[in-house]
C-alpha cells in the first residue's frame, strides 16, 4: 500500500514536471547550452588566472570583478528588458557574451583581463536574472517547487560532464584556449536557437512596467530573510572561489581530469538534490527544506578543509556539499515566488542577484587574502562557520508555514 501510494505521488510529480510549457522547455535548453560552455572552464578558472601571471593573493580581485559588474547591472537589466522585450535583450546579450568569452583566449595584459571580467559579469546580468523571474511567473504555489527544481535540474545536468571534458582538454592541449573557443561557439548556438526556434516568449515576457522596490517588498519578512540568507551563503561560497581548484591540485594532488570529474559528479548530485528538494518543499514546507540540508553543507565544508587526500576531498564535496547545496536555488526561489506578487518578482529577482553578487565581490577578496596570509585550508573553515550561522538565523527568523506537513 505504501509503495503504491509512493509510486502514485512520484507519477503525479513527474506529470507536473511534464506540464512545463514547451516554451519553458525550449528556453531551458537555450540556457543549458550556455551553462555547459561556462562549466567547461569555470571550475579551473583560478588556475587560468595563475598561469596568466596573477599571484594567488590577487586572483580574488579578478574573480570579484565579474560579480561586481553582475551585481551593479542586474536591476537596470530588468528595466531595459521591460522596455524593449526579453527576447531581444537576452539574444543580444548571448551574442555579446560569446565575444567576451572568446576574448579570454587573446587577452595579453591584466588590464584587458580585468575589462573582460567586467563585461562577462554585465552580460550575465542581462540573461539569468530575467530568466529566473520568467520561471516564477510560469508556475503556481502548488507546483513552483517541483518545476523550479526541474528547471534548475536541467541547467545543473548541462554542467555535469562539462568540467570533466574541460579538464581532459586542458590536460591534452596544455592550454585553456580550446575551452574558450567551445564555450563561445555554444553561446552563439544558443542565440541562434533562440532566434529560430523560440519565436515568442509569451505573457511571461510581455513588455510591462516594473515597479520600483516598494514598502510592500521591503516589509516582506520572508523575502528580506531570503536576501540575508543569500548574502551570507554567497559570501561564504565566494571565499572558496579563488582557492578550491588550487587547493585540490596543489595541496591534495588532484590532476585536472580528476578535478573535472569531481565537479561533474558534484553537478549530477547537486541537480538531483535540487529536484528532490523542490518536490519535497511543496509538501513538507519551504523552511524545513531550507534549514536541514544546510547542515550537510556546513559539515561538508568542514570535512573538505580537513581533507588529507584527494579521495576525502572528493567524498566531502559529493556526499555532503552537493546534497546540502539544494536550498541555494530551488527552495529559496520557490519561497520568494510564493511570497512576492507577480508585479514585484522582476524587481525581487534583480535585488536577489545584486545581493548575491555583492557578496561574491567580497568573498573572493577575503578568500585570496586568507589563503595568502595563512594557508588554503582556513577558507573552508570560515565558510563552514558562515553556513552554521545561516542555519541558526533561518531557524530563528524564518516564520513557519501553515498547511505543510512538519511545518
Amino acid at each position: 500500500m505504501y509503495v503504491r501510494t509512493g509510486l502514485e505521488r512520484i507519477r503525479k510529480r513527474a506529470s507536473d514536471l511534464l506540464k512545463m510549457e514547451r516554451l519553458l522547455l525550449l528556453f531551458t535548453i537555450v540556457l543549458a547550452l550556455v551553462t555547459f560552455g561556462d562549466a567547461l572552464y569555470y571550475s579551473i578558472l583560478a588556475v587560468f588566472f595563475k598561469e596568466f601571471g596573477i599571484p594567488v593573493e590577487n586572483i580574488g580581485f579578478f574573480i570579484s570583478l565579474f560579480f561586481l559588474a553582475l551585481s551593479i547591472v542586474s536591476i537596470p537589466a530588468g528595466f531595459v528588458s521591460d522596455r524593449v522585450g526579453r527576447k531581444l535583450v537576452i539574444t543580444v546579450s548571448l551574442i555579446f557574451l560569446a565575444f567576451v568569452v572568446f576574448g579570454y583566449s587573446v587577452a595579453h595584459t591584466r588590464l584587458q583581463l580585468g575589462i573582460l571580467r567586467l563585461l562577462h559579469g554585465a552580460s550575465f546580468a542581462f540573461i539569468f536574472p530575467i530568466a529566473r523571474a520568467f520561471v516564477m511567473d510560469r508556475t503556481t504555489e502548488e507546483n513552483r517547487g517541483i518545476i523550479m527544481g526541474g528547471y534548475i535540474f536541467v541547467l545543473s545536468l548541462s554542467q555535469m560532464a562539462a568540467p570533466t571534458i574541460g579538464g581532459i582538454l586542458r590536460d591534452i592541449t596544455g592550454s585553456f584556449d580550446i575551452l574558450f573557443y567551445i564555450a563561445a561557439a555554444l553561446t552563439i548556438g544558443a542565440a541562434l536557437f533562440l532566434i529560430v526556434v523560440v519565436r515568442n516568449f509569451g505573457t511571461g515576457f510581455e513588455v510591462r512596467k516594473m515597479k520600483l522596490p516598494t514598502r510592500e517588498l521591503i516589509h516582506n519578512r520572508a523575502f528580506m530573510i531570503m536576501l540575508l540568507m543569500f548574502a551570507m551563503l554567497f559570501f561564504g561560497a565566494g571565499i572558496l572561489i579563488p582557492v578550491t581548484s588550487i587547493y585540490a591540485t596543489q595541496e591534495l594532488g588532484m590532476n585536472f581530469s580528476g578535478l573535472g570529474l569531481l565537479f561533474s559528479v558534484y553537478a549530477l548530485i547537486y541537480a538531483t538534490s535540487q529536484f528532490i528538494a523542490g518536490a519535497l518543499s511543496d509538501k513538507y514546507g519551504r523552511k524545513n527544506l531550507l534549514v536541514y540540508p544546510l547542515l550537510l553543507y556546513a559539515v561538508g565544508m568542514l570535512l573538505a578543509g580537513l581533507s588529507v587526500n584527494a579521495l576525502m576531498f572528493f567524498l566531502a564535496y559529493t556526499a555532503f556539499v552537493a546534497v546540502g547545496n539544494a536550498p541555494y536555488s530551488t527552495v529559496a526561489y520557490s519561497l520568494i515566488g510564493d511570497e512576492v506578487s507577480t508585479e514585484l518578482r522582476g524587481t525581487a529577482s534583480g535585488a536577489i542577484t545584486t545581493v548575491q553578487n555583492a557578496s561574491l565581490v567580497l568573498g573572493p577578496l577575503l578568500g585570496s587574502a586568507i589563503a595568502g596570509a595563512f594557508n588554503l585550508r582556513v577558507p573552508y573553515f570560515i565558510t563552514s562557520c558562515v553556513a552554521f550561522s545561516t542555519i541558526i538565523m533561518l531557524f530563528i527568523l524564518l516564520p513557519k508555514e501553515r498547511g505543510k506537513v512538519g511545518a
